[in-house]
């Protein structure tokens, strides 16, 4: 009697599968790689059209980065850190503060679980290029360089022409208001040069590390954003970039230290932020006629958040409540009558106090320690804590006088940031002799 060869159909149908499986992952995997090129090609545009545009980008991104890893489970090993779950922990309670919120929002379909998707969708960004290919890498490494250059080019450009870029791409409409556009241009141009003080660390790591003399470069295009920071009067730029590159070049000699220090730095800028409110309600109006009116403004802001973090210490006034608190205005010394708090505190220590209170104060604070624990290990190379050092402090010092805690579009800034460090081997060696350091080469 013949016996049947049972395993062979079985074997086809595993080897067919196994295929189809393939196929669906390549095809998934090239998707989410090809919004990344396009996320980088377009980076000098989203900026210069105001950065909103970042958050859809991110998303974008971090959706198909999702969808590639439920197919394939590699790639995304990071996420087993504990700094997730805290991430997670601090927008599910901003989420759950909506409830005693003031401010009319919808639970189900308002900012907060807007907020929620998108973090989820971004916490998978980094594996898109940790799983790439070291071809892939190279070229994604030159587009980054190329990218940050032009983009810090047409900030300049765009500034000193008096907006003609910004003006020629969106051009005043019949009927619009020219000095209204101007103002919105003026607005747009700055969340540009906001979102590049971020990116050209990352820009200025790679640029180090694959280009002859990349360090001249890399200070050309920070001295550049400086240069066109100051033609649109954004004060906080240049400060921003003092202190974060006196951090960056301590993290480039003592790595551990400069971690450590700026992140520090961070957490303070949260967790003692209640002082700077405090302090602020001490300044008399007549120091405050003698500062420009963005800063007057900002200082009403914090004394009158300290006020209302003092009536909900410990649970906040709920998520998006400063723009329920809208009554308390101010005359300003050419007559007009401006909001104190003008949608939010400007300063995120502030903002996460008075929303979510001490609960969310220490969800961001261990957020903020468990990525440490993970920057320290990933972090060992001169030029990796150089540029995650400056990224920190860079965004807490922004963060501590300009934007909102909850901005979309600055939270999937940050994450394309930090993913694009992941371009930079942990034992990153540059062009050039490894043995002279960056400031022995600037001399």
């Amino acid at each position: 009697m013949r016996l049947r060869p049972l395993q062979k159909k079985p074997r086809l149908r595993i080897c067919a599968a196994d295929k189809t499986v393939g196929t669906l992952v390549k095809t998934l995997n090239g998707f989410a790689q090809g919004w990344l090129w396009l996320t980088l090609l377009l980076m000098p545009i989203l900026a210069l059209a105001g950065g909103l545009g970042f958050q859809v980008a991110g998303f974008a991104l971090g959706a198909s980065a999702l969808l590639a890893w439920t197919a394939d489970r590699t790639g995304a090993e990071y996420l087993r850190a504990a700094w997730p779950l805290w991430l997670l922990g601090l927008t599910f309670w901003a989420w759950v503060s909506s409830l005693w919120s003031p401010y009319e929002s919808h639970l189900w379909s308002g900012s907060a679980i807007i907020l929620m998707g998108l973090v989820v969708a971004l916490l998978f960004v980094p594996s898109v290029i940790i799983g790439a290919s070291d071809r892939v890498k190279t070229g994604l490494t030159w587009a980054v360089i190329i990218a940050g250059l032009v983009g810090t080019a047409l900030l300049l450009i765009d500034v000193v022409s008096g907006f003609a870029l910004s003006l020629w791409a969106d051009p005043v409409g019949p009927g619009e208001d020219p000095i209204q556009r101007r103002s919105d241009a003026e607005m747009n141009l700055g969340r540009g040069q906001i979102s590049y003080v971020q990116l050209l660390w990352p820009v200025a790591a790679l640029m180090i590390l694959r280009v002859k003399r990349g360090w001249f470069f890399a200070l050309t295009a920070f001295v550049g954003l400086a240069v066109s920071a100051q033609f649109n009067t954004l004060s906080i730029i240049i400060p921003t970039l003092i202190l974060a590159g006196g951090f960056a070049v301590l993290a480039w000699y003592k790595p551990r230290l400069g971690l450590i220090l700026a992140f520090a730095f961070a957490i303070a800028s949260v967790a003692f932020a209640p002082i700077l409110g405090f302090a602020s309600s001490l300044v008399d109006a007549e120091f405050m006629r003698q500062i420009p009116l963005s800063w007057e403004h900002r200082l009403r802001m914090w004394a009158y958040s300290w006020e209302l973090i003092r009536q909900a210490p410990v649970m906040g006034h709920g998520f998006d409540s400063a723009r329920a608190f809208d009554d308390l205005k101010f005359r300003t010394p050419d007559g007009r009558n401006l909001t104190v708090m003008s949608m939010h505190p400007h300063n995120i220590g502030l903002h996460i106090w008075l929303e979510t209170g001490a609960i969310g104060v220490i969800l961001t604070v261990g957020f903020i320690l468990a990525l440490l624990k993970t920057a320290l290990k990933t972090c060992t190379s001169s030029l990796r804590a150089f540029t995650i050092t400056g990224l920190v402090v860079t965004v807490a010092t922004s963060g501590a006088a300009t934007v909102g805690v909850w901005q979309h579009w600055w939270w999937a800034l940050i994450v394309l940031s930090v993913s694009l460090v992941c371009l930079v081997p942990i034992t990153a060696q540059r062009i050039g002799d490894t043995s002279k350091s960056i400031t022995e080469k600037i001399v």
